[in-house]
């Protein structure tokens, strides 16, 4: 009974490791695409980038605009990155120097002392991602007042 009992421990113990170990191969042939979608020392429109003083805080955010919705005019005080999941954004920062960027499109933000503005346009809402390499306890963007 004893040497019973010890075999069916072996086995309990062995069986999990060998299948573990058969599915983490089958999993090692799997190789993951990483394509670079950003890699900036200046923003789209030239700004050069640096990085603010303090203690570091990266920041991811999600947005959400709906057809026709425009930002209020505003700087960056650090650098970013934006990737266009959906939609259409044009972003202006004067009249002669503009930007249209679609779905898939990613590009190095604005930064630094350059106002701005972007507007949703197109058929449908945009979906945008924006990381900050920013400081903690400041605001990833400033409006400017009128």
């Amino acid at each position: 009974m004893r040497r019973f009992f010890l075999y069916l421990l072996t086995v309990g113990i062995a069986l999990p490791i060998v299948g573990c170990g058969a599915q983490k191969n089958k999993s090692n042939d799997a190789k993951p695409i990483i394509e670079t979608l950003v890699r900036a020392s200046e923003s789209w429109n030239g700004d050069i980038y640096s990085y603010p003083q303090g203690q570091a805080q990266m920041t991811l955010l999600k947005i959400t605009a709906p057809v026709g919705f425009r930002t209020p005019v505003h700087t960056h005080p650090q650098p970013g990155v934006a990737y266009v999941a959906k939609g259409t954004l044009d972003c202006v920062v004067t009249a002669d120097k503009t930007k249209v960027f679609s779905t898939g499109d990613s590009f190095a933000t604005t930064f630094g002392d350059t106002p701005h503005y972007c507007e949703s346009v197109g058929d449908e809402s945009a979906i945008v991602f924006v990381a900050y390499a920013g400081v903690e306890e400041e605001p990833v963007t400033i409006p400017l007042e009128k």
